[in-house]
Formats: C-alpha cells, sequence, structure tokens
C-alpha cells in the first residue's frame, strides 16, 4: 500500500508559472531568450586572468552564445548531437554552454574531480564518458586542453566558441545530460529535455515567492553540479525575463568559498544564495575564528540548504553566528532535490521558519516513524515544488516522484525504475503533513546485526561527541558484518594519539546507547582524507574501499572487541 502522495501545491503557491490556458511548455532556451532583453548582469570572481572582478550584461553573454552556436556549427555539430563541456564560473564557458543549446545540441556536463581523485583518475572518469555519450566534440577552458586531449575527435578551447568570428542567429531549444557527482560510486549521467528544467527553474522562482523579487544571487557552487548550474545560474538568469525582474547573477569558484561567499552576498546585497548543509558548519566556524562577511546580511531572504541531508544542528549554527550581522533566520530554507528532477523536489519558503522532528533511530532502521523526545533530529525539506508530486510506501521509503520537471532518462544502458509512472529513487524519506523528511540513501544503508543503520544518522551522533562538525566523519561498513566510524582530523587541531583513542571510546558509547549497535573501530584520519565530490559530497562507498584496501592516512585507530575495548594507535 502507498503512502501519502504530495502534489506540491501547497497553500503558500502563487499562480502556476509553468502553465496558463493554451500555453505550451517554457522551453529554457526560451525563458533566456526573455532575459536576454533585461538589464539583468553577471558578475564573475577569480577568473585566471584579467581583472578580479569582472560584469557583463547577460544580452552580452547571450550574443556571444550566438558565435558559439556557429562554432559548433563549422564544426559538423547538428541538432540532438552531444557536445562535452567541462564547466567552470568564467564568461567563456557560459556562453558556450547556451550556445550549445541554441545551436540544438545535448550539452553533457563533465564532472569536475572531487577530493582525493588524481588527474590520471579524473581523465579515465571523462575518457568513459566521452565513450559511453559518443562524444565527438568537447569543449573545455584552455588550462584543460591538456587533460582531455585526445578523448573526443575534436576538442576545443571555450574562448574559441565565445570569440568565434562568425554569428549565428540559432533558436534550438538543446537537452542537458547531467553527469552527477559520484557520491554513491555510481556516475550516472541525466537526459534532461529544455523543456523539464524551464519548468523547474519557474518552480522554483515560485517558491521563492517574495524573495525572487528583484533577486541579487551569489553562488560559488561548481557548475558541474545541479545545484550550481540549475538552480543558482539558470533560475537566477530566467528570473531575469519574469515578473520577479532577477537584476544579478555573482558566480565564483568554489575554492573561493571561505573567503568570498557572505562577503560577496554583504557587498552585493544579496538577496538569495544557494550552498550544501557543510557549508554553514565551515562559514559559522569561520566567523567564530574572527572571519567576518565585510558587511551585513540584512538582504539576504533566502539561503537555500540542499545537496546533501540538512542538520538542524548546522541551521542553528549558522543562524547564531550570521545574527550580529543582521541574517534573519527565517531565511534558511532547507530543500530536497536531486539531477533527476532537474534539480528541486521540495523547498521550505523564505521567512516560513523550518521545522524538525525527532525520532527514534531504531524505528527508522524498521522503516517506521516514531518521534521521541531524545531522538534523531530531522528536518522538514518542506513541500514539493510547483509541477512535483512525491509518495512513499509505508510510514518511511523509497520517495517516488512524477512531474513535468523530471528526466527522460539515463545515458548509456543504465535504466531508471519507473512504477507506474512514478520514479522510483534510491532516497528514502517519510511524508507528514504535506513535507518530505529525507531519512538517507537506501544504498548507503548499513546491515548489522539484524538492524538497519543510515550513515548519516550515525556521523551526526560522532560529530556532536567529538565536535567536529558535520561532514567531517563518515560511518562505512567494515567488509565484516560491522561498521566503523571515520573522523577527520581538523586542520591545525594539536592531539596526541591518546587523547584521540579516548575521544573515539566515548563516540562508540554514545553510538551505542542512541542506535543500539556500536562499531568495530573508531578510526582518526589526517586532515583533508575523506574522499569528497567536486560539490562536497562525501563519497562514503569510495572511503569503504579505501577503509577495506588499508589505504586510508590513519593517525589513531581503536578496534572494540565483543568485552571490553582494544586501543591501537595508527
Amino acid at each position: 500500500m502507498r503512502g501519502p502522495s504530495v502534489p506540491g501545491v501547497g497553500r503558500d503557491r502563487g499562480p502556476d508559472m509553468t502553465r496558463g490556458p493554451g500555453m505550451t511548455p517554457h522551453t529554457l532556451t526560451g525563458l533566456l531568450e526573455s532575459a536576454a532583453s533585461s538589464a539583468g548582469t553577471v558578475r564573475f570572481l577569480g577568473l585566471p586572468s584579467g581583472p578580479p572582478v569582472r560584469q557583463m550584461p547577460f544580452a552580452d553573454l547571450w550574443r556571444r552564445a550566438e558565435a558559439a552556436a556557429a562554432r559548433f556549427r563549422d564544426l559538423g555539430a547538428g541538432p540532438g548531437e552531444p557536445v562535452g563541456l567541462l564547466m567552470e564560473a568564467a564568461p567563456n564557458c557560459l556562453s558556450t554552454l547556451l550556445g550549445a543549446w541554441r545551436a540544438g545540441l545535448t550539452a553533457v556536463s563533465l564532472p569536475r574531480p572531487g577530493r582525493g581523485v588524481t588527474a590520471a583518475e579524473h581523465r579515465s572518469a571523462l575518457a568513459d564518458i566521452c565513450r559511453r555519450m559518443e562524444i565527438d566534440v568537447l569543449a573545455v577552458p584552455g588550462a584543460s586542453l591538456g587533460l582531455v586531449s585526445g578523448l573526443a575527435g575534436r576538442v576545443v578551447d571555450v574562448a574559441s566558441c565565445a570569440d568565434h568570428g562568425r554569428r549565428w542567429e540559432a533558436t534550438g531549444a538543446g537537452g542537458l545530460v547531467q553527469f552527477s557527482s559520484g557520491s554513491t560510486g555510481t556516475v550516472k549521467g541525466v537526459r534532461l529535455a529544455s523543456e523539464a528544467i524551464g519548468a523547474n527553474v519557474l518552480a522554483l522562482l515560485d517558491r521563492l515567492g517574495g524573495a525572487a523579487e528583484g533577486m541579487v544571487c551569489c553562488s560559488w557552487c561548481p557548475l558541474s553540479h545541479d545545484m550550481g548550474l540549475v538552480a543558482a545560474t539558470l533560475a537566477t538568469l530566467a528570473g531575469m525575463g519574469q515578473p520577479c525582474a532577477a537584476r544579478e547573477l555573482t558566480l565564483m569558484p568554489p575554492h573561493w568559498f571561505l573567503r568570498s561567499w557572505l562577503p560577496a552576498c554583504a557587498d552585493r546585497s544579496a538577496t538569495v544564495t544557494w550552498t550544501p548543509d557543510f557549508a554553514l558548519e565551515l562559514a559559522a566556524r569561520s566567523m567564530g575564528a574572527g572571519g567576518g562577511p565585510g558587511g551585513d546580511l540584512r538582504a539576504l531572504r533566502a539561503v537555500v540548504v540542499g545537496a546533501e541531508p540538512v542538520r538542524g544542528e548546522s541551521l542553528r549554527r549558522f543562524a547564531a553566528a550570521m545574527a550580529p550581522y543582521g541574517f534573519d533566520a527565517t531565511a534558511l530554507c532547507p530543500g530536497y532535490g536531486m539531477a533527476e528532477a532537474s534539480v528541486a523536489v521540495s523547498l521550505v519558503a523564505p521567512h516560513q521558519h523550518w521545522t524538525s522532528v525527532q525520532v527514534e533511530p531504531a524505528a527508522l532502521g524498521e522503516l517506521r516513524w516514531e518521534p521521541v523526545r531524545n531522538g534523531i533530529e530531522l528536518v522538514s525539506c518542506g513541500p514539493p515544488v510547483a509541477g512535483v508530486q512525491a509518495r512513499v510506501a509505508g510510514e518511511v521509503g523509497r520517495i517516488e516522484l512524477r512531474g513535468d520537471c523530471l528526466m527522460t532518462g539515463y545515458a548509456g544502458d543504465v535504466e531508471p525504475v519507473w512504477a507506474d509512472g512514478w520514479l522510483v529513487t534510491d532516497d528514502l524519506a517519510a511524508v507528514r503533513d504535506g513535507e518530505l523528511y529525507l531519512v538517507g540513501r537506501a544504498d548507503d544503508v548499513i546491515l548489522t546485526l539484524g538492524r538497519t543503520l543510515y550513515p548519516a544518522d550515525l556521523e551526526a551522533t560522532v560529530s556532536g561527541v567529538l565536535a567536529l562538525g558535520t561532514g567531517h566523519c563518515a560511518a562505512v561498513a567494515d567488509g565484516a558484518g560491522g561498521y566503523v566510524f571515520i573522523a577527520e582530523r581538523r586542520r591545525n587541531t594539536a592531539a596526541s594519539n591518546g587523547s584521540w583513542a579516548e575521544a573515539c571510546r566515548l563516540a562508540r558509547r554514545g553510538l551505542v546507547e542512541r542506535h543500539g549497535v556500536g562499531p568495530s573501530a573508531g578510526i582518526v584520519v589526517a586532515s583533508g582524507a575523506l574522499p569528497r565530490t567536486s560539490s562536497g559530497k562525501l563519497r562514503r562507498q569510495r572511503l569503504h574501499e579505501l577503509y577495506v584496501q588499508g589505504l586510508l592516512p590513519v593517525e589513531t585507530a581503536v578496534r572494540f572487541g565483543p568485552s571490553r575495548d582494544e586501543g591501537m594507535r595508527g
């Protein structure tokens, strides 16, 4: 029996912006063409050459897209054919992407390397994608030409596309293949039609409501990721041609995050920004170390938090750290999304304070919803956005989706799972009062001693005991029927092996008390050792492989026997 189905038409919605009487679905390129007649601007920070800040009218980027469309035409790329793009926050990259779409091509967004990935491994992954997609044309920044040399029949610099001497006033509506970041170990190419992306960006603007009026957006999220490309960039650009009249988009390299994200928000009086949960922790910690935003954050109406499980403690710490700078805590908007739905599935509307529920972890392991006073805190990701329906089987189960923003399928021979027209995802959640509460991923769960454990819940417990903050520890299967937690020592943290061993024992005690099953070991590794995707997500499957193969830079390890703890220094 199916659980509740949520249509995504909540009371907080305004008029449906995706449909009207007799209207056909909006294509993304149609929305962007409308935006090109506006006064909207795009600012780029941290470009590899030239001034530290470059500001351009979006109309100029759109005109340069005509040159890129002509370049692809001269290369012999025809409508519907795939063109590989390695994206970064730069004018040439953005104009080349827009040109590919205007030429009717399928833009294949290639993933950037995550932490711990060598250049050889990255090249191998790109080569695999080029083979699977049968890509003959690759367009990349000049600095990456050596990396991709020989991976396609024709490899060109994005500058040669955006600065091409001929223009082609193309009006195509090309599609997108968004390759996932690989957080689950399997990199999938999600096929999206222009109409699907158009529907989802309009639904996002609809849910943002007043925060989208005259929107000024600052984003550090990589353009190779759906949050950075579709949510932050394309939704803002599309908004420039909508009644909300978005005004400005500022893009910066991801590695500029700590030093420039919040200062840029303060400097530009940003109204909207986007971030994964782990960045809230890092930003709050930076404030504690004396790194202020350099101005006030009163203008921020929506800080959309997604891309990974959202933690109540992260939201509270960020709000407290930013309060002295005028930040309004009701601007925090937890959300849930996935590339298979273009980007957004559900979102808490601005100024509707986020909510959470404490639930019994053992019950969650049995796919039951049991609120308790001192359980695991799950944060609501809000009701579905316009045009999206969501449901789960039972009290807790896999999320199933239906809507006009969904993918047409995966690239290659990977087949999605459908049930009566609903897309069955790998994410587990509960639906309560019309809102989604994300529990974890079905392919991440740990099965031990007849129990189902969710890594994110275990990690939250360890982080609380060790005071490490979100994203600095991971729980993975140990390969022998149990699990281990692996904590990443903070940079500049001075602690002896003995004190870390005692901390691991305390963390084990907390895990047993809260989850009923203790780990087989507690591991402390060097700062920066946890593998991550380019968007900052933990790569748990890769971490499991490194642990089993003995390839982690272990600084301290504590093995726990059935009757007593055995300490062992690494």
